[in-house]
């Protein structure tokens, strides 16, 4: 991005630069272009009688049910957003009325719909307009990052915040301080990475903050230093970020609806029905998700966690959470973060990023924690990266389930990008979930190679060890911490583990295109207590459906990437009819 001498006003900057990661493309990948986007509803189940007219049958297809023998029919029928029946084309055909809506799938593959076991859609939903996008193809270096900087505080006023997110440069580091304060001298500037786990501010920031050389890094943060002591503005980890986030001012409760109702239709079409947004840290966030999807002003069935980052979290998870649950909306518990991001995993061996001894809460209190939101009995699920991480995650969930012994808790792991042998065999044990996101070895995988050692290599995202062992497995995204928020590009990333320079990491690891399949539907239900009423097509089940261009079953991983979703039902009803629809009459 070159500077501009004249004014640009902070909305003529975001109408410049929102969707930039969307239109990037991989460089040196055989994939050659990014993956796309997606929308989803849901809660309730009860048999249907059979001889009942269904409002919709779909017809001629090849039916993927996900069922527990992983069966395959030709049609489906369903009734009040339920699956009626399934079975082959002439009995459900019979099922058909005067008022049936008839389609026909002409072979088309249909399979259930996407949940997103792991995504941050509040903030995916804000990007690009409170999070401003410093990213390429506009802004791929550290002057490039300068100059949007220069051109964005020339339209603002003095000390309004430059509040935004940077991908990668080309220069191989964070910015500082020192590359912010001659183009911002009068605005503070908070520029997280995309990861979301550290930041780039400026000295007014600093300042504001009250952050000097004699300021001590918060348990579980790291304020990154020069030579000489003094902070260079790098900020690592929630709590040290945290130091300065609290002072920008939060968005609007119109700027979250607006963008939650704009990010639907993007799940939508990319074949998702439903997801699970892992790091929601405001209640009244919260609280607007569930008054969305009270007033049926969604079509994405949510279950959502409350993020505690600090001790002080305890009193408002406790307290002052709505934990509401309808068709649409369903508070599943609470989420930790233990360890940050690949140069801050808390890691048993030494790696070569700033920090591997480092646990964002003290493991004490982590516990103790814990064990009290165990006893409500909702889920907690913890981000691990690194594999000490993972390893004390299990301890807090072994005490307390040995403390208030509870029936399937269903606590998990969320990334679990390493983890030890033993660690598997614990997680069934405890039956513990993990709830990974394979795409980020597209992502950093060749970084990973420079930041780990070769016994950590060996242990990355170990999905073919878990599935062996009979740990359940669910996919998702991380959106938008990664690129892709698209189902096929998660399948894409299990079924080949590529790097983005098309390297295969621990090929031994890979799943099928089954397995991908189900972790991505059923067994991300089954992640949220949820396996009864959706996630698979069976009768009884919420009609949440997907019908792909491509039979993604009989396809090369590549060809999965680059299908396309011609219709996604959420409740029976179609929330998206791509460029190919299937043929539709009333009956």
């Amino acid at each position: 991005m070159k500077r501009r001498h004249d004014t640009m006003t902070r909305a003529e900057f975001v109408k410049r630069t929102a969707g930039a990661v969307g239109g990037m493309a991989l460089a040196g990948s055989a994939m050659g272009d990014l993956f796309a986007l997606s929308p989803q509803r849901g809660f309730r189940a009860a048999a249907l009688p059979l001889g009942t007219a269904a409002d919709t049958v779909l017809l001629n297809g090849k039916v993927a049910t996900v069922d527990a023998f992983d069966s395959f029919t030709q049609a489906v029928a369903i009734r009040d957003g339920l699956i009626l029946q399934t079975g082959s084309t002439a009995n459900i055909q019979a099922l058909a009325g005067e008022g049936t809506l008839v389609i026909d799938l002409k072979g088309r593959t249909l399979t259930p719909g996407f949940i997103d076991a792991h995504c941050h859609f509040q903030y995916k939903a804000l990007m690009g307009d409170f999070w401003l996008g410093f990213v390429p193809p506009e802004v791929g270096s550290i002057t490039e990052l300068q100059d949007a900087v220069a051109d964005l505080v020339t339209g603002m006023e003095m000390d309004e915040w430059v509040n935004g997110y940077y991908l990668v440069f080309s220069d191989g580091r964070s910015p500082t301080r020192d590359d912010l304060d001659p183009v911002s001298p009068d605005n503070p500037v908070f520029i997280m990475h995309q990861g979301g786990h550290w930041a780039s501010v400026n000295s007014l920031a600093l300042a504001m903050a009250g952050i000097t050389s004699d300021t001590p890094d918060p348990v579980g943060g790291i304020i990154e230093r020069d030579s000489g002591g003094e902070p260079t503005g790098v900020l690592y980890n929630h709590r040290a970020m945290d130091l300065v986030r609290h002072l920008i001012p939060l968005y609007s409760n119109e700027d979250l609806v607006t963008g939650i109702l704009a990010t639907q239709p993007l799940f939508a079409a990319a074949g998702l029905t439903g997801f699970h947004d892992n790091n929601i840290r405001d209640v009244e966030g919260l609280r607007t998700y569930q008054r969305l999807a009270s007033n049926g002003q969604v079509y994405q069935r949510q279950g959502l966690f409350y993020t505690l980052e600090w001790p002080s979290d305890l009193d408002r998870a406790l307290h002052e959470i709505d934990h509401v649950t309808n068709e649409f909306t369903r508070f599943a518990g609470f989420k930790f973060l233990i360890d940050g991001q690949g140069p801050t995993f808390y890691c048993h061996e030494a790696h070569g990023g700033t920090s591997y001894r480092i646990t964002t809460w003290d493991p004490s209190t982590f516990k103790e924690t814990v064990r009290i939101l165990h006893e409500t009995g909702l889920q907690i699920c913890v981000h691990c990266g690194g594999d000490a991480a993972a390893d004390l995650a299990l301890d807090a969930f072994e005490e307390a389930m040995n403390a208030y012994p509870r029936s399937d808790p269903r606590h998990r792991i969320e990334h679990a990008v390493l983890t030890t042998p033993e660690a598997t065999q614990r997680m069934v044990d405890l039956g513990v979930i993990v709830s990974t996101q394979p795409q980020f070895i597209r992502l950093a995988g060749d970084l990973y190679k420079d930041l780990f050692t070769a016994n950590q290599m060996e242990r990355l995202i170990m999905t073919r060890e878990w599935l062996d062992a009979g740990v359940k497995v669910a996919l998702g995204s991380d959106t938008p911490t990664t690129l892709w928020y698209e189902p096929r590009a998660t399948l894409f990333g299990a079924m080949t583990r590529l790097t983005w320079t098309d390297q295969v990491l621990n090929p031994e690891q890979v799943m099928t295109v089954d397995e991908a399949i189900r972790a991505h539907t059923a067994d991300a239900a089954f992640a949220l207590h949820e396996e009864d009423v959706k996630g698979s097509i069976e009768a009884g089940k919420m009609a949440d459906l997907v019908v792909w261009s491509d039979d993604p079953y009989s396809a090369t991983a590549e060809e999965v990437y680059r299908s396309a979703i011609d219709l996604t039902m959420v409740g029976g009803e179609i929330v998206y009819l791509g460029p190919r629809p299937p043929r539709r009459q009333i009956g």
